[in-house]
């Protein structure tokens, strides 16, 4: 095995102390728990594997995927995977309003849309300590996950063990407050925990979108037969059943599941998944089943990325500019179309993009006459910060309001009220209030009154 970056003993042996050094003989680890390894197994750590992506992403030891699974999606795609100067792996998810067009997938949908990124290990795993640090791709939709996988075409087998975000379908309520917990042996045989994990670290709320680098892995066991998860070093879930015992490879990587009941609805442009550093640490004496799972699909050499990037700011806007024009039932690349009842005019007619008009005499978006034109942002839980700015003209109103689980309350509203001639920008500092899950961006006009909107921003802070 090739470890890019082996001259990091002092942190191996902090993370044999964090592991191993206090385990009692009896240990029983439980949700909740701090991590410990099982009590007479010990890390190999001459065959390590650590990668901070300081250097890139390493040809040695990574495929990059260029294939698709699920169905109904653009599977991932070489060109969302780059590497920034301070060495964090950014794979880039591009959603429902994706319109760019510099990507074209291999899934079914082939314009770029529902197009995630991902890595697979060139390397074999098998029974050890993984973890990953990273920052998930924070919208609803997208699937950030971090597993082994191990297909035997054979027997029709899948051995994995999944960690993905965000979790709560289980419940029905799909969420970053959760994360889901998954080994398998086959389809039909597979252990899910959708852990609440405010829960686990006792706290009021706990929202994995926030922002900020958390840690996530599991210990493989096939000596006692166990998979125990674990995030920012607490035990989330312990399986004993449906454990796997071949040899398989390591995948990092978001992706865009064929049903929205599973992580919710892609609505927004692009969004980004960080790692900061990937671990992998196997077990001595640990058995499993020798095993060499083929991959097909992956990137050339030369489809690598070459050279660092800076760090993305992600406007969570879709379609702020309005570079995508069109119409279409009641949408406009990511923004509802509506009107008062009150007003007999078509929504074609209060309601449309001017060529011209806008920022530097770019596309703006005209809204009159009773006309609505508002998006809904999700996944933005109390606390969050954001930057909102917009740039106006005309008469009329435009709110932020912050809603809950529904759209019956409204949680906090921020109103700009517009009344100008000249196109100006205008900016609100954001805090996201108790309860919060969504923003709605409205902008509307009364009868007869009209107002210009372009380059409408939200970005977290």
């Amino acid at each position: 095995m090739k470890s890019k970056h082996f001259g990091i003993s002092s942190m191996l042996v902090l993370s044999s102390c964090l592991l191993s050094c206090n385990a009692p003989s009896d240990l029983t680890l439980k949700k909740g728990d701090k991590l410990q390894t099982l009590p007479d197994v010990t890390l190999d750590y001459d065959n390590a594997f650590f990668d901070d992506f300081s250097k890139g992403v390493s040809f040695d030891n990574w495929y990059i995927s260029n294939s698709s699974w699920g169905g109904s999606n653009g599977g991932v795609s070489p060109k969302n995977v780059n590497y920034t100067d301070d060495g964090q792996l950014v794979l880039t998810g591009n959603g429902k309003y994706y319109v760019d067009g510099d990507i074209k997938s291999v899934g079914e949908i082939k314009d770029g849309r529902y197009t995630g990124a991902a890595l697979v290990s060139k390397f074999l795993v098998q029974p050890g300590h993984y973890e990953v640090k990273m920052k998930v791709l924070p919208r609803l939709g997208a699937c950030s996950a971090f597993w082994i996988f191990a297909y035997n075409v054979e027997d029709g087998s899948n051995h994995e063990i999944d960690i993905e975000l965000p979790g709560g379908h289980r419940n029905d309520t799909i969420t970053f407050e959760n994360v889901l917990d998954t080994n398998y042996i086959t389809e039909q045989r597979s252990h899910s925990q959708d852990v609440k994990v405010s829960d686990m670290f006792g706290e009021e709320s706990v929202f994995l979108n926030d922002g900020n680098w958390h840690t996530y892995g599991f210990d493989w066991y096939t000596d006692p037969e166990m998979v125990v998860y674990y995030l920012d070093g607490l035990v989330t879930g312990v399986s004993d059943v449906f454990v796997p015992n071949l040899q398989a490879r390591l995948w990092i990587g978001n992706w865009f599941p064929v049903t929205s009941a599973f992580v919710g609805s892609a609505d927004f442009e692009k969004d980004n998944m960080y790692v900061d550093y990937i671990k992998y640490i196997p077990f001595k004496d640990q058995p499993y089943e020798e095993f060499n799972p083929t991959i097909s699909g992956v990137a050339f050499e030369n489809e690598y990325p070459k050279a660092p990037v800076a760090v993305p700011t992600v406007n969570k806007v879709a379609n702020g500019n309005f570079e995508k024009v069109n119409l279409a039932n009641g949408e406009i690349g990511g923004w509802k179309a509506t009107k008062r009842l009150s007003e007999n005019k078509e929504l074609q007619e209060v309601i449309q993009v001017v060529d011209g008009e806008g920022f530097d005499e770019s596309h703006a978006l005209s809204v009159s006459d009773g006309g609505i034109a508002y998006q809904v942002i999700d996944s933005v839980y109390q606390g969050f910060k954001h930057d909102f700015s917009i740039h106006a003209k005309g008469k009329g109103k435009i709110s932020i309001r912050y809603y809950g689980a529904s759209t019956s309350e409204i949680l906090d509203i921020k109103t700009i009220d517009i009344d100008s001639d000249n196109l100006s920008e205008y900016t609100l500092d954001l805090v996201a209030p108790k309860g919060s899950q969504n923003i709605r961006i409205n902008v509307e006009t009364t009868k007869d009154n009209s107002i210009l909107i372009d380059n409408v921003s939200l970005k977290q802070k």
